[in-house]
């Protein structure tokens, strides 16, 4: 039986309308609705990091833009949205038409058989479930036969497997390497619309920008002759946005009169070279270690190195969606006072399994793309804020020590001489006696606790800081101290009861109130500062 689901014209990319439904559209409807819808959501974040790479190959492949004032032109047709007779003509294409055929006699989208793969259970593509060395994440699926995809799930896992897949055994003589996207965290800056996200990301493509084409023939796999042509550096962004990581082969069958996918078949692709990085991922400069993708971490929100991502002028290097914006604004393309927002999407991983996926937005004013002293002032505000959460770690370290080992307390309180004895007193210690410190403390969740009240402020400091900075400062420096007051009690709260809790109590919270005073010095900081701060 021959199956069909061409891509072009049957639904399955999940777009959030204005009115909030949620619906799947076709790639056609998608281009031609974008200026009416409000977002593309996968049912991942990889996914969605997928969709919106897809998109943006056939859009750089359509329209450029080759310099800004092309861009400034597309810009200008946002409320109409894309132009249909261009998006219809290469679409149309029988060539390009039958190339996004899911099933296809001929040429299948995004896939190549391998005879020497064997059949797998379609589950084995989802990283967000159970399968092989993945810990299971959001659901229990396992690897039985009774899982079935729509086609519209097929492809959506097709697409992030290529981008996402992680490197590993395959059960062939060749190992599975990490596709582009599995390390480190994926920007895209994000409009009102499906519209706006796609042409602001939409950035500068010629020539070497906003990667080299070596040999000038780059295109998206799905107009290559042979997409596995032997090639570990990418022919051009187009090449490298839609690279091949692995040889998928899907199984389509019918169910209950509905085309499904159980099964699928998969060997190693393409090879990418180590030495080429990803335009849309921020890199830091390390001496040592060369440059390395900013990943997401399990305890430390993004935003807390937001100023990094916004930093133009120093030895990192920022997504490149954040410079193109830069120059948009510089040049006076987009509006300056718009809001726009900066989304990041991603996965943290370790070796072969998948620690948990991730998607964040974070506040994007343009004011901190071309003037470099509000970058310093966030930058600061952040320093200070990690300086606060030092203070509370190293009061709430002396609060468990003195709790388990209530002979060693005393009355030293400056933030010098507490930091050497608690260094003295680790350094003495036993690893079961430092573990069982580190532990209780631990259990108490301050730094938790200090970091989720300060993320819904920080996002207003942000917005607020290039319209009124000197007040934006300081009521962050009211935010700092009382986040850190807040987890402070909560942790002497846990332990009030007990009988050691008294001395503990009070030597602990002097060192707390003496190290605050010490980052903020025209403040008076005491127990009761907070009361009259609300």
């Amino acid at each position: 039986m021959r199956y069909s689901f061409n891509l072009i014209d049957q639904p399955w990319i999940p777009c959030i309308r204005k009115d909030g439904r949620r619906d799947e559209l076709s790639l056609s409807d998608v281009l031609g609705l974008a200026h009416t819808l409000r977002e593309i959501r996968g049912d991942t974040p990889l996914e969605t990091a997928s969709l919106l790479r897809l998109l943006l190959a056939l859009l750089h492949r359509v329209f450029g833009p080759e310099h800004a004032n092309a861009w400034g032109a597309l810009w200008a047709r946002r409320v109409r949205g894309f132009d249909l007779i261009a998006v219809k003509g290469y679409l149309d294409r029988p060539e390009i038409h039958d190339a996004f055929d899911l099933f296809g006699e001929t040429r299948r989208f995004y896939q190549s058989n391998d005879p020497r793969a064997g059949k797998k259970s379609i589950i084995s593509m989802a990283l967000e479930m159970a399968s092989g060395n993945n810990a299971t994440l959001f659901d229990h699926h396992t690897e039985l036969p009774a899982i079935a995809f729509t086609p519209a799930q097929a492809a959506r896992s097709l697409i992030a497997s290529q981008d996402f897949g992680l490197g590993g055994l395959s059960g062939l003589p060749d190992k599975f390497t990490d596709a582009p996207c599995a390390k480190g965290i994926l920007f895209f800056a994000y409009g009102e619309t499906v519209f706006e996200t796609l042409v602001l990301n939409l950035v500068r493509y010629k020539d070497d920008k906003p990667i080299p084409q070596p040999i000038g023939d780059d295109l998206p796999t799905w107009e290559m002759k042979d997409p596995f042509q032997e090639r570990g550096v990418p022919k051009g962004y187009l090449d490298y946005l839609t690279w091949h990581n692995r040889r998928i082969w899907l199984v389509p069958e019918e169910l209950d009169g509905q085309i499904v996918v159980r099964y699928m078949s998969w060997a190693p692709g393409l090879r990418l070279d180590t030495t080429v990085t990803d335009p849309m991922k921020q890199y830091i400069g390390n001496p040592e270690e060369g440059y390395r993708p900013l990943c997401f971490r399990a305890d430390r929100a993004l935003w807390r190195d937001s100023s990094v991502l916004l930093r133009l002028g120093d030895s990192d290097r920022p997504p490149i969606v954040v410079r193109w914006m830069s120059d948009l604004a510089r040049r006076g393309l987009i509006e300056r006072e718009i809001r726009y927002s900066l989304m990041a999407l991603g996965m943290a991983k370790d070796r072969a399994s998948v620690d948990f996926l991730r998607a964040e937005l974070m506040p994007l004013p343009l004011a901190f793309l071309y003037e470099e002293e509000l970058v310093g002032k966030l930058s600061a505000a952040l320093e200070l804020a990690e300086k606060a959460a030092d203070r509370l770690r190293m009061a709430v370290f002396n609060l468990a020590r003195l709790m388990l080992n209530p002979q060693t307390s005393d009355d030293e309180t400056t933030d010098e001489r507490t930091r050497a004895k608690l260094t003295r007193t680790h350094d003495k210690s036993s690893d079961d006696e430092a573990k069982r410190v580190a532990k209780l403390a631990r259990s108490w969740s301050t730094e938790e606790r200090y970091w989720g009240a300060l993320e819904p402020r920080f996002h207003r400091f942000i917005r607020d800081l290039p319209i009124h900075p000197a007040e934006s400062i300081n009521t962050w420096h009211t935010e700092l101290r009382r986040a850190a007051k807040t987890a402070f009690d909560y942790a002497e709260g846990c332990i009030s009861g007990d009988p050691r809790a008294a001395h503990a109590i009070a030597i602990a919270s002097m060192q707390f109130y003496i190290g605050l005073k010490g980052l903020f010095p025209e403040q008076v900081i005491t127990q009761d500062s907070e009361q009259s701060d609300a």
